[in-house]
């Protein structure tokens, strides 16, 4: 006799709070149309807050009265802020629901830039830059881990990527804007403005990004785990010294140009367009390249090309279009890292994707305060022709150190840790569920 009884499906037990999603199911996830670009648009105006002083440098060093290496080093303190700050705040706003921990950042981001606006001085300026810079520290890595959260893993570096498409199209359009704007409004009214666009996208991404549970909460010891692998932090260093490089040179471009260009060249904010051109174009492109061939090949390839083309634009400076074509491919190479750089830490460790995330801003942003610090003392003790060279040879050496890190070892990945012993079918991604 044919028993009638059904039958029964035995469960394996899911990490707490993460359920499995089959990779052909993450892209029907319940989500809102235009988070991806909300979140670009987060992005986008931290990076503003961020890079746009770059374009102000000259204006601010003339009112006032402050060497142009010495007000270089807000550039310095926002970078250097960022990354002390980003691990910390990603442990202390581990419980936080993302899209109000993004809101809250961004509203911080324009609670700073509103305060620099209105300094009187170079110390309250730096003041103002620090609180900014706590925004911006949380908002790029909650949004970028956004958008990894909900993702299939064949198109998680191209999701990132347009995320940090906010972030180039601030070198586009922001920092050339603001360069152009101060000469007719003042750098305090371009400052303001920044502010704005901050409020701006904190209530755009309340309106359109779906609330998102916080990541499963991690231990001291898992968090060490995580960050302490071997390729993590060879990754992570790659990173740091190609954002070493190019801010070695990038905050005194405009010094790089008058020494070398004699007048003659393109002017500062063409070269800072061009660069910004080239960073849109070299994301997407490192994203793209990511996902087909595999993290290391955009990074290995994006510092050698950051290290060909600095030892190049001393000598090309002089000529507007030479100039321009160089400053474009130097955008290029150098974004092409970023999603790599991002993808390739998700690859090594998922379940712990926020706090590598967080890791990488920081790495990112340390580069960017190293290469300041770099830049200014060469300035000082050797002169502005040594600045490229040396800029040249820090991304020659990120270039070595990932060509020899390899993939992701599978007894080194987090699932060999005890609290991720669970197994997550083939395939499959993990989601936080959308609320």
């Amino acid at each position: 006799m044919t028993s009638t009884r059904p039958a029964i499906r035995h469960r394996r037990a899911q990490p707490t709070r993460l359920r499995a999603v089959p990779a052909s199911a993450a892209d029907s996830m319940p989500r809102t149309p235009g988070s991806t670009w909300a979140l670009a648009l987060a992005t986008l105006a931290v990076g503003t807050s961020g890079h746009a002083v770059t374009g102000l440098l000259p204006r601010m060093s003339a009112d006032l009265h402050t060497s142009l290496a010495s007000v270089g080093q807000l550039v310095t303190v926002f970078a250097l802020t960022c990354a002390l700050a980003g691990p910390v705040l990603a442990v202390a706003t581990g419980r936080w629901e993302r899209r109000t921990l993004l809101v809250a950042a961004l509203l911080v981001a324009a609670a700073g830039n509103a305060a620099a606006a209105l300094a009187p001085g170079f110390a309250v300026l730096a003041a103002a830059r620090v609180v900014t810079a706590l925004g911006a520290a949380t908002a790029t890595a909650v949004a970028v881990g956004l958008a990894a959260e909900t993702t299939a893993p064949h198109r998680r570096a191209r999701a990132m990527a347009v995320v940090l498409t906010g972030i180039a199209t601030a070198l586009l359009i922001g920092v050339p804007s603001a360069n152009a704007a101060a000469s007719l409004i003042g750098y305090h009214a371009v400052l303001a403005l920044v502010a704005a666009l901050c409020a701006v996208a904190a209530a755009t991404v309340a309106t359109v990004v779906p609330a998102v549970a916080a990541p499963p909460v991690l231990s001291l010891r898992e968090r060490l785990a995580a960050a302490g692998q071997r390729r993590v932090l060879a990754v992570l260093g790659g990173g740091l010294l190609a954002w070493t490089s190019s801010f070695t040179v990038y905050p005194y471009l405009s010094a790089v140009a008058a020494h070398h260009a004699h007048g003659q060249g393109a002017p500062l904010t063409v070269l800072l367009a061009g660069y910004g051109v080239g960073a849109v174009t070299g994301n997407v492109l490192g994203g793209r390249a990511a996902d087909r061939f595999g993290p290391r090949a955009p990074m290995v390839a994006g510092n050698a090309g950051v290290a060909a083309v600095l030892l190049l634009l001393a000598p090309v400076v002089n000529s507007p279009i030479a100039g321009v074509v160089a400053t474009v491919l130097w955008g290029v190479a150098s974004w092409v890292i970023n999603p790599a750089l991002n993808a390739w830490l998700v690859e090594l460790s998922p379940h712990r994707s926020g706090l590598l995330l967080a890791l990488a801003g920081s790495a990112i942003y340390l580069g960017m305060g190293l290469g300041g610090l770099v830049g200014g003392a060469v300035m000082i003790w050797t002169g502005v022709a040594a600045l490229t060279p040396i800029a040249a040879a820090i991304a020659a050496v990120a270039c070595a150190l990932l060509a020899v890190t390899g993939p992701a070892a599978p007894g080194l990945r987090e699932d060999a840790l005890p609290s991720h012993r669970s197994p997550v079918p083939e395939g499959a991604s993990l989601q936080w569920p959308l609320r």
